[in-house]
């Protein structure tokens, strides 16, 4: 998208006293239009003219230039150094990163003015040049930069093809207008990354000096195997991206050191980025300059990104439910950073697309793993148990009920894990009574059968329950998660750890119920068992700290319960009493009891509980080689848990003799501490 040199000029308007009348001119033109005949400038339409005047609308004062936003004229061909090649396309990585970050692609990319001069410096359409500098040779511009700025192009639209599969939301978690320049969205990657080699050829050969060479090759290599990253097929070309990650961050490396941040004053180089391009550019987003990071924030961004790359390869050779679903539950009680939209999307993709399987299972297989990862029995094992205890109408009936029902709620659950956090949240919420739903149908159904003998009567007892132990692991996240995203007034702190010990009270019930059952030998068996002591050392916390924020509690009791029925409207759903109990019911009647209850005991000891907590943690550090690749960060997270245990049980009483001595005001709930428990302040 070449632009001439009086574009500028066009959106040019007068300032301080020296207006013009231009009455007239609008009059004499308007007496050669038909009526009803409207010009519009192109990308402007009647539609917008007719909403900016009822919404406001940032194009219409976009064309006001102000004099030290003046530039001269863009020159695509104006001669450049290496030295300023290598800026050039270090803010070409800069920029991509940014538009990851969450910017629009006219506050990025699209700030580099060559992407809009690509025919401009194609050199099939440029005569040879006669008189060309060595030291600035015109090929650095249309045979190398070239190159750079269309690896760039082609990157950005591999990733806006994944990012525009709605597994992530536009403008909610990424930018996706376009402005009507081209990604090069009909140009095969392959004739790109034989453009960068044949880049980087001409440089091997030239006069340049070879440190140089060594460094504008190393960029456009990063450029090329970054490239070669998004056109991966990561489901069978698993060695290829540990490789390529590998050979992006020895680049990574070298590009980093030699990177120069200062050019010379009268450089053309900076000419080349233009931040108010918006301007020019068709576009329905408010027009809003932003400063680029430094290029060392750059590399760091580009670092972590590779990072989630990584992660992403040991995701696809992880064929198992449970690795997955602690892979996506650990990154938010860990407190991580959520990877870049387009990693979120692509892992959601990689697990389900086109009734696929991670690529290489039908749906079927997603029934069997449920249930050998959730209570270790193989699926035909439990099929062979209701053809034994059902009559014959029934057996197909159960079948697909459990193959419909679970495939349609464990595809959306272990998506979640990458969904942004609010809206996962609002997902676990309706998850909990859809999970609810298909444990009252399998619980009706098994009350009709006849188990012949009791090891069939526990196994179909055990899947009924397998549905009510991942609703209470969905209950239990969705409490979590509004400390996480600090949702709750001090008046509900509480309540919400009151709530949720209950809610654990249940869950360990179920897993008592259920370990019976589970082989002894299987992943099954000892995710439960951990889960178990885990679930116990959390339910120690919560009622610890229900004791220690019973005094936030200041408001009305109608007050109290209108926000205890609207945070907790999602185990309030009218559906929910057309089915079986959801234990635990929530009942805030029971709260004031227990409450009292607990407050009287005199034996009980907060800081004894946060300690008996801390001891069960560290207790939990030994290997868990049947969570993978993801054993570390769950020691991690266990060690979180067990250091605001030490931090609460050194500041809190000792028994509740000492409450009343307890100043409230040391606890503060930082995220960036631990996302759910609060630590004391000293």
């Amino acid at each position: 998208m070449a632009f001439t040199a009086s574009y500028d000029d066009w959106f040019d308007m007068p300032g301080g006293d020296n207006f013009a009348d231009v009455t007239d001119l609008f009059v004499a033109g308007g007496e050669d239009m038909e009526p009803e005949e409207v010009l519009l400038m192109d990308g402007f339409t009647l539609m917008d003219a007719m909403s900016a005047f009822e919404i406001g609308e940032p194009r219409l004062d976009s064309g006001m230039i102000l004099e030290e936003q003046r530039r001269p004229p863009f020159d695509p061909l104006a001669p450049l150094l290496p030295e300023e090649l290598c800026w050039i396309l270090d803010r070409s990585f800069t920029c991509e990163m940014e538009w990851h970050a969450g910017k629009t692609l006219s506050q990025s990319v699209f700030t580099i003015l060559f992407v809009h001069h690509m025919p401009d410096i194609n050199p099939e359409y440029l005569a040879p040049e006669e008189d060309d500098d060595s030291e600035r040779p015109r090929w650095l511009i249309t045979v190398v930069l070239r190159a750079g700025m269309l690896g760039l192009l082609k990157c950005c639209d591999f990733a806006w093809r994944e990012l525009s599969k709605n597994r992530v939301h536009d403008v909610e978690d990424w930018q996706g207008e376009k402005c009507d320049v081209s990604l090069l969205e009909g140009i095969n990657s392959d004739m790109i990354v034989r453009m960068l080699d044949t880049a980087c050829d001409w440089l091997r050969q030239s006069d340049l000096s070879a440190a140089h060479v060594e460094a504008i090759c190393d960029r456009l290599l990063l450029r090329k195997t970054l490239l070669q990253l998004y056109k991966l097929d990561l489901h069978k070309d698993t060695a290829e991206l540990w490789y390529n990650v590998a050979v992006v961050r020895g680049l990574l490396h070298r590009v980093r050191a030699s990177h120069q941040d200062s050019l010379p004053p009268d450089s053309p180089a900076p000419l080349a980025m233009d931040p108010y391009i918006a301007r020019r550019l068709p576009n329905f987003m408010p027009i809003r300059v932003t400063e680029l990071p430094p290029f060392e924030a750059t590399c760091n961004a580009l670092d972590t990104y590779l990072g989630h790359w990584g992660e992403i390869g040991h995701l696809v050779t992880a064929p198992s439910i449970l690795k997955w679903e602690t892979a996506g539950s650990l990154q938010f009680a860990l407190h991580r950073k959520p990877a870049a939209a387009f990693h979120r999307s692509l892992v959601q993709t990689l697990f389900y697309d086109r009734d696929m399987v991670l690529g290489a299972y039908w749906p079927g297989w997603l029934i069997e793993r449920f249930f050998y990862e959730s209570i270790g029995l193989p699926y035909t094992a439990i099929v062979d148990a209701f053809d034994r205890s059902a009559p014959p109408l029934q057996k197909a009936t159960m079948r697909d009920l459990i193959e419909r029902r679970i495939t349609k709620l464990i595809v959306p659950h272990v998506r979640s894990s990458w969904y942004n956090p609010p809206r996962r949240r609002r997902h676990l919420m309706k998850e909990v009574l859809q999970w609810h739903m298909l444990f009252d149908m399998m619980q009706q159904d098994v009350a009709q059968y006849e188990p012949p003998d009791p090891p069939t009567a526990a196994i179909l007892n055990a899947v009924a329950r397998t549905a009510q132990l991942w609703r209470l692991a969905a209950s239990r996240e969705v409490i979590l998660s509004g400390f996480q995203q600090e949702l709750y007034a001090p008046d509900e702190k509480p309540i919400a750890y009151w709530y949720l010990a209950r809610v654990l009270e249940v869950h360990l019930c179920c897993i008592d119920d259920l370990l019976p059952v589970v082989p002894r030998d299987t992943a099954a068996f000892h995710e439960l068992d951990f889960q178990k002591v885990h679930l116990t050392a959390l339910q120690l916390i919560c009622t610890a700290l229900v004791s220690l924020t019973a005094r936030s509690i200041t408001s009305s009791w109608r007050r109290i319960s209108l926000n205890f029925l609207r945070r907790y409207k999602w185990v309030f759903d009218p559906e929910f009493d057309k089915l079986a109990p959801a234990e635990p019911i929530p009942d805030l009647f029971a709260f004031p009891l227990v409450l009292e209850e607990l407050l009287q005991d005199r034996f009980y000891s907060p800081a004894a509980s946060f300690e008996l907590a801390r001891g069960i943690l560290l207790s939990l550090r030994g290997s868990q080689e049947w969570v993978g690749h993801w054993a570390n960060d769950r020691v991690q997270y266990l060690d979180n848990l067990a250091e605001i245990c030490n931090r609460l049980r050194e500041s809190t009483p000792s028994s509740m003799v000492e409450l009343p001595n307890f100043n409230l005001a040391t606890l503060q709930w930082i995220p960036d501490v631990h996302p759910w428990f609060p630590t004391v302040k000293l």
